[in-house]
């Protein structure tokens, strides 16, 4: 395992040479995710390339026809990946989740012994209804309309049919709207609590808010609101977890979180290329098969987000 033996040599190091090392660490493990993305990239332009070719010399041929082979085909040559990709998130997502829970009894039970029982009832019993509500929201709803929602963008790809473009956007609407309205009553709840407090400088808050809202899809906007949290947040699990917690918190959804944007970004990078020489609605099911995995980041952000900001309660609390 990397990370355990980067978190040994950082116990004698500052954090920043950390976190490097679990940077590089996590490019080294991913460096085949990037080339078996640019091969799915390759074949996805390689079979838009052929359907407009045949669509533009075979005039006899339907052109339904043409949309219907191409977007199975498109669909079936990401299928492996994006089977991949949802096991591995919903995998990161239950393991942030375990972490969290395994840590919340022992950081309840300090807070107790400093005197706050009533305190810590509430924020143990909070954080565990919002990771358990989230780890069950996902598994059990988000991940199967992530699944319908790349069928029916296959469907009306190969048909066109107004019907399935309006049930797709719906999903693409509610699975969006899921992880931000438990996003934002999850931080509602710590702002009404008190538990944390922004005291992080501007310039920190400011370029944490731009850099959150440009790196996670769907709930990008939302975390970067509570940004002021999420600074502050860190830098208080720094000071009382040490450089070792630190790395173990980022650790858990470090390298699968960079194998999905790998493919998020190689399929958006694919959607622009086709743009200039396929149709329309191959370029559209590229562009939404992108969205699948924007979805995946959404929901592995949003966990990894509440499993910190969980932590940071307790500590706050029991004055670390």
């Amino acid at each position: 395992m990397l990370i355990p033996r980067m978190m040994i040599r950082a116990a004698n190091d500052d954090f920043s040479v950390g976190l490097e090392e679990l940077f590089n660490a996590a490019i080294a493990e991913n460096r085949s995710t990037v080339r078996s993305a640019a091969a799915l990239a390759a074949g996805l332009v390689a079979v838009v390339l052929l359907c407009r070719m045949v669509a533009g010399h075979e005039k006899s041929l339907p052109l339904r026809a043409t949309s219907l082979v191409g977007s199975v085909g498109i669909t079936a040559a990401c299928a492996v990946s994006l089977r991949a990709m949802i096991g591995l998130g919903t995998e990161t997502i239950s393991k942030i989740t375990d972490c969290s829970l395994l840590m919340l009894p022992a950081l309840a039970s300090a807070e107790v012994s400093s005197g706050a029982p009533g305190t810590a009832g509430a924020l143990y019993s909070g954080t565990v209804f919002f990771s358990n509500l989230l780890l069950v929201l996902i598994s059990k709803v988000l991940v199967p309309l992530v699944y319908l929602f790349i069928g029916l963008a296959t469907a009306n790809a190969a048909l066109a049919n107004r019907l399935l473009e309006a049930m797709r956007d719906f999903l693409s609407w509610l699975i969006t709207g899921c992880l931000k309205t438990v996003l934002y009553v999850y931080i509602g709840y710590l702002t009404i609590s008190g538990v944390i407090s922004g005291s992080a400088d501007a310039a920190s808050v400011k370029a944490t808010k731009a850099a959150l809202s440009n790196t996670v899809p769907v709930v990008g906007s939302v975390i970067s609101d509570a940004s002021e949290s999420v600074v502050a947040g860190a830098a208080m699990l720094k000071s009382s977890l040490g450089v070792s917690g630190m790395l173990a918190v980022l650790g858990i959804c470090a390298a699968p979180f960079l194998k999905i944007a790998i493919h998020y970004l190689i399929l958006k990078v694919t959607k622009a290329v086709c743009g200039t020489v396929g149709e329309d609605n191959h370029v559209q099911l590229i562009g939404d098969l992108s969205s699948a995995m924007g979805f995946l980041l959404g929901m592995t952000g949003t966990c990894a987000l509440i499993a910190l900001l969980s932590t940071v309660c307790f500590m706050k609390a029991v004055g670390a």
